[in-house]
């Protein structure tokens, strides 16, 4: 008996070190695919970023937002929200009381921003406006948000210097740039590629909170005008 449960258990051992072998190759492959050939998140896997599993591991929207610093009063660009999870938490932070802070959000698929409206229209939130448009060649005037807030973006992105030079000519001086990567995305961005890019961009390092190699909150300060970021 003794026998036929340790050969059972040796088993069980072998088919799970199987499934995780698996599990970790395709992840390996996605994220290699994913590197050569960026693309935004397809709409079809909107359902799974509010899992339960993904806000206990990696932080709830609440949390994030709490992390980037966002305030009352705030004009805030949202750049590629997708189904808008974040959206209504930046609005409602913003905006609370009498405050007149207002989200801008850009995204670049038509299915996206049609789940954005929804979760608006449902959470009744109406201090939002969406642009349908690509990051890095957005139709807004220079200088016009006091923080630009991404999530998981930077590495959709086949040309993220470009991108962030484009975020710090929306911006204002003075204004931050806030990027929040989670291991659990197949475009993950460690610490160090996204401040060489943001600092290639023009943009200081401002710091970061969490875990480097988990998920962060990465911060990047505007401290010269337009005019300088455009010469660099």
């Amino acid at each position: 008996m003794r026998l036929f449960a340790a050969r059972w258990l040796r088993g069980l051992g072998i088919v799970l070190l199987c499934l995780v072998s698996i599990f970790i190759t395709g992840q390996v492959f996605l994220r290699i695919r994913r590197r050569l050939h960026p693309e935004p998140m397809p709409p079809e896997i909107a359902p799974y970023l509010d899992a339960p599993l993904r806000r206990k591991l990696f932080g709830s929207p609440e949390h994030i937002v709490e992390r980037a610093g966002v305030a009352l009063g705030m004009r805030v660009l949202e750049i590629g929200p997708g189904p808008g999870l974040f959206t209504t938490v930046l609005a409602r932070r913003v905006a609370a009381g009498k405050s007149s802070g207002s989200v801008t959000c850009v995204e670049v698929q038509s299915k996206m921003i049609e789940l954005l409206r929804q979760r608006l229209e449902r959470e009744e939130v109406g201090n939002v406006e969406i642009i349908q448009a690509d990051g890095c060649h957005m139709p807004l005037p220079e200088g016009s948000f006091d923080m630009i807030f991404l999530v998981t973006v930077v590495g959709e992105l086949p040309y993220p210097v470009a991108f962030l030079r484009e975020c710090a000519r929306v911006l204002k001086v003075g204004g931050v740039l806030s990027v929040t990567e989670q291991l659990c995305d197949p475009d993950f961005c460690l610490p160090g590629m996204v401040r060489r890019c943001a600092e290639a961009a023009g943009l200081e390092d401002a710091g970061y909170v969490g875990i480097p190699w988990w998920s962060y909150t990465a911060s990047y300060r505007k401290t010269v005008s337009n005019s300088v970021v455009s010469s660099l």
